[in-house]
């Protein structure tokens, strides 16, 4: 015996009359038939299967940032190494992010503070002093800048130099002056903290409202994070951006580098001539042409190889 056809037939529960299997209503009292379980199914996974897309697609509306770099294995904060060339202490500055900038209404060509992350580097512990600067020049071949009132003192940092003097020497040191998100976090490391040993201003921690520069690394105490010194007070130090009054309005929020041209270059740190705190704020700029040379302004160097 053969197995009977399937039925492709359904009967009308009111008035009995035999309709084709995917009739909505009855041919002959009009009543609407359900909806068979299936196409329930079907629409449901339809609808699973957008709500799947919906998560894995990024548009543009919930796109997340770049993925951020993994710091270095082996990398610690402060790890202390030095510059074979010129002899100078260098501490680890880890790869990371920071807060950049200021909060406080007085500071508008600091604001808005954001978040930045930064590739890990080296910066020099301390200013360059003259003993070195002098090296350089003796070797180089390059003209001596002009002693200050107080004389060329091996192991204060050397001042009167101009931006140009300062590159000049940190290619020869196979270095580079360092950014200003650099230098910034060097100051302050991730907390935001205000100056470079915490939030509040402390006279004691550098070398301000005075006569002259002070031997670089005398206020331990007021050592950033990473152990960098000197990083307020004692001379201005040059910076490797452009100065741009509302740059960090649109900056990037990775490795920024600063305008792509300007007229004035970037000082940070305050001085030994200054007698205003806020100067000495690690979020505090100034910008000045890049040829001038003061009896307060100096800088250090950063070094981009891999880490410890």
């Amino acid at each position: 015996m053969t197995a009977s056809p399937m039925k492709r037939t359904r009967f009308c529960a009111d008035c009995g009359t035999e309709n084709a299997r995917i009739a909505r209503y009855c041919r002959q009292c009009g009543r609407r038939f359900p909806r068979g379980a299936s196409r329930g199914l079907w629409a449901l996974g339809c609808l699973c299967a957008l709500l799947l897309v919906a998560v894995l697609i990024p548009f543009p509306w919930r796109r997340s940032r770049p993925p951020r770099p993994t710091p270095a294995p082996g990398a610690h904060a402060g790890e202390v190494r030095i510059n074979p060339v010129d002899g100078a202490t260098m501490v680890w500055v880890p790869a990371g992010e920071f807060l950049m900038g200021s909060q406080f209404a007085g500071y508008s060509n600091a604001r808005p503070q954001r978040t930045v992350f930064l590739d890990g580097y080296w910066i020099y512990k301390t200013e360059v002093t003259w003993a070195q600067y002098e090296k350089f020049c003796r070797l180089t071949g390059r003209q001596l800048q002009e002693a200050p009132g107080w004389g060329r003192q091996a192991d204060h940092p050397v001042v009167n130099v101009s931006w140009h003097d300062a590159r000049a020497y940190a290619e020869w040191a196979g270095a580079a002056l360092p950014t200003e998100a650099q230098w910034e976090k060097a100051a302050r490391g991730t907390d935001g903290r205000i100056y470079p040993w915490g939030n509040y201003w402390e006279e004691g921690r550098c070398q301000w409202n005075a006569s002259c520069t002070e031997r670089v690394g005398s206020f331990t105490d007021g050592a950033s994070p990473y152990g960098a010194l000197d990083m307020a007070g004692n001379a201005w130090e040059w910076c490797a951006d452009w100065y741009e009054e509302n740059y960090y309005s649109h900056s990037p929020s990775m490795n920024p580098t600063g305008p792509a041209k300007g007229d004035s270059r970037v000082l940070r740190g305050g001085s030994w001539r200054r007698d205003a705190p806020r100067l000495f704020r690690a979020a505090d700029r100034a910008g000045f042409g890049p040829g001038f040379r003061g009896g307060d302004v100096g800088f250090r160097c950063v070094v981009r190889s891999p880490g410890p």
